[in-house]
């Protein structure tokens, strides 16, 4: 039955109802890309505090803050551990709320992985005490 409504209509009619929707959609689209939440950016820190775990959260703000990194390339000069970088994401941004209209998130992560043949992975990081 639903396909004798589109049959009976005209090319006319047709073609003006096809814009219509295609209209709706990308006045849609654009009201959702420029009301939507900002991008939120990860922050590469590196953990300059010893020993790892006895110390408080990492920040990258504040008194207390972290040392920032900008890309993993440059620090692979230094003898860094896995254990002394750290992902550090600040949400909402600061001064704003949650969006009421935001229902869920979804969260894409691209992490910048380098990788040296050189690299001894230490007895400490390779005993979970939690591994079955």
């Amino acid at each position: 039955m639903a396909g004798a409504v589109t049959e009976n209509m005209s090319t006319k009619k047709l073609c003006i109802v096809g814009r219509i929707l295609l209209i709706s959609q990308v006045i849609a689209f654009l009201v959702g890309g420029l009301m939507g939440n900002c991008a939120l950016y990860v922050i590469k820190c590196i953990n300059v505090q010893k020993p790892h775990h006895q110390t408080k959260w990492l920040m990258p703000w504040g008194p207390s803050q972290c040392e920032k990194i900008q890309d993993l390339d440059e620090e692979m000069s230094r003898p860094i551990d896995i254990g002394d970088i750290v992902f550090a994401v600040h949400f909402p941004l600061p001064n704003r709320e949650m969006s009421s209209w935001l229902q869920f998130m979804i969260v894409t992560m691209q992490l910048d992985i380098v990788f040296k043949m050189d690299n001894a992975i230490s007895k400490s990081l390779t005993n979970c005490p939690h591994a079955a």
